[in-house]
């Protein structure tokens, strides 16, 4: 078996080899990844074109190095319908991202969008990201992600074939001034992006603010900006169960009945 690494930044990033380098000696590694930047396309894939596949130069510590020229979830399925297709990996590991993936970010990140891929094909993963800066410190991202994905791999034995997803966010420091490992809930901080006049190109141009959220809050994003590297499990179940009941309630007249919907 193998640990499959792939990301959102493209395949020569920076935080792609600063991964390889975090998770060498835990098994096989093989790389999948974008060709190009493809940041912001969450679980985005590409219709209507044929894709190319590219073999580069063994990277950090002889990592095999493939590329696809589609979004983040094509690499993932490339890797895991032809690379991988006799020898599923036991883990997806996906970063390390250039800033934060945290509470509304999720929704967009190509980062978390791989690893969202890889749970809904029945294969735990890790979405690791690093706080934005100018370099990022990949040191103290590296470190957890080395212990997370350990830690992953042990609970994939507990778990006994259920898949599951672990979002990792690491402050850009070194390990030893980060505060430790919090386990958090997904929160609504994070950026609150719009679209900016730019009056350079008579057009528009993505901008926002950061939110932070209450300290006492108890978040994902709560924990990273009180210097935590903070990690939320994730899933795709988003119904809103106290809202359905009610509608089944209130509205029992005007609706069909489904086998198993009706929980009023």
């Amino acid at each position: 078996m193998a640990i499959l690494l792939t990301n959102d930044d493209g395949v020569e990033a920076p935080g792609l080899a600063a991964l390889a380098e975090a998770l060498d000696g835990l098994d096989d590694l093989v790389i999948a990844a974008p060709l190009e930047n493809q940041s912001g396309v969450g679980m985005g894939i590409s219709i209507n074109r044929g894709l190319k596949a590219k073999r580069f130069p063994d990277g950090p510590g002889g990592v095999p190095r493939h590329s696809l020229d589609g979004t983040p979830v094509d690499a993932v399925k490339y890797a895991l319908g032809w690379l991988l297709r006799d020898n599923p990996p036991r883990l997806v590991a996906s970063g390390i991202n250039h800033g934060p993936n945290l509470g509304r970010n999720v929704r967009c990140s190509g980062t978390v969008g791989a690893a969202l891929e890889a749970l809904a094909s029945g294969i735990p993963a890790l979405a690791v990201s690093v706080d934005y800066a100018i370099p990022p410190n990949w040191e103290g991202a590296k470190f957890y992600a080395r212990k997370l994905a350990e830690m992953a791999l042990a609970l994939a034995e507990s778990q006994k074939g259920r898949p599951f997803l672990l979002n990792l966010n690491v402050p850009s420091l070194p390990p030893d001034e980060i505060r430790g490992l919090a386990a958090a809930r997904h929160g609504a901080g994070g950026f609150l992006d719009g679209l900016a006049a730019n009056p350079a190109s008579d057009g528009f141009v993505l901008g926002g603010d950061w939110l932070s959220p209450r300290p006492d809050s108890g978040c994902d994003a709560a924990a990273f900006n009180a210097g935590f590297a903070v990690v939320t499990p994730l899933r795709f179940e988003m119904t809103d169960d106290a809202l359905l009941e009610e509608i089944h309630r209130g509205w029992r007249r005007e609706l069909s009945p489904i086998p198993g919907g009706d929980k009023g």
